[in-house]
């Protein structure tokens, strides 16, 4: 797939921040959302909306049931719409820039301009061992949000650690202790690892 380094806005033309001149397409990472884990949250909210929907029209039920289900019914569209629109996105990242395209366009920036870094983690469990993270990337006005079920995800956390250190950035306590947290587990699947790969070694 070409990636062009022009990217047009209105009747405007920019460079795109992520492929200037001379950056080849293979040295552009084009990440986005596995259709195996966006499809079940897409079928569960129709199911939401249906359900919900068809209780709200139910003539016999109580009005406050009624609108209890309406409003469930609203979250649910407001739930596969932002899932929908996350199916659909495609984010690409290069050494120079990174640069989100959907449905509402999309937004782009040079990593010299990054100005905010946040992660936050958001836990499933109240032990807190099962969650996502989200990143938040921001140049002046231009923002980009990513979750971590975003193939390639830990690659552009890389990058974006890097350049936020570069850029001299100052981080919250909570995005600090999320690195933390992410190091510790990267540590340990590297050690589990190691040690698969020496007991292979002893075995043969």
């Amino acid at each position: 797939m070409a990636i062009s380094p022009i990217e047009e806005t209105g009747d405007l033309k920019t460079l795109d921040p992520v492929k200037p001149d001379g950056v080849r397409d293979r040295d552009v990472q084009v990440m986005g959302y596995p259709p195996r884990l966006m499809a079940p949250d897409l079928a569960k909210s129709v199911a939401g909306m249906l359900i919900c929907g068809v209780i709200a029209l139910i003539p016999e039920m109580l009005p406050i049931i009624q609108w209890t289900a309406a409003g469930l019914s609203l979250l649910f569209i407001l739930y596969f719409a932002r899932t929908l629109l996350r199916f659909q996105s495609k984010l690409y990242v290069s050494e120079y820039g990174v640069r989100l395209s959907n449905l509402r366009g999309g937004t782009a920036f040079a990593w010299s301009e990054l100005s905010r870094f946040r992660l936050r983690y958001f836990s499933t469990r109240r032990d807190g061992k099962k969650g996502w993270f989200e990143l938040t990337l921001q140049a002046g006005d231009s923002k980009i949000v990513t979750e971590s079920t975003l193939e390639g995800f830990d690659d552009l956390l890389e990058i974006a650690r890097d350049w936020a250190k570069d850029n001299q950035l100052l981080v919250d306590d909570i995005t600090r202790t999320n690195l933390m947290r992410m190091d510790e587990a990267e540590t340990m699947v590297q050690a589990a690892a190691s040690s698969r790969a020496g007991g292979t070694g002893e075995g043969t």
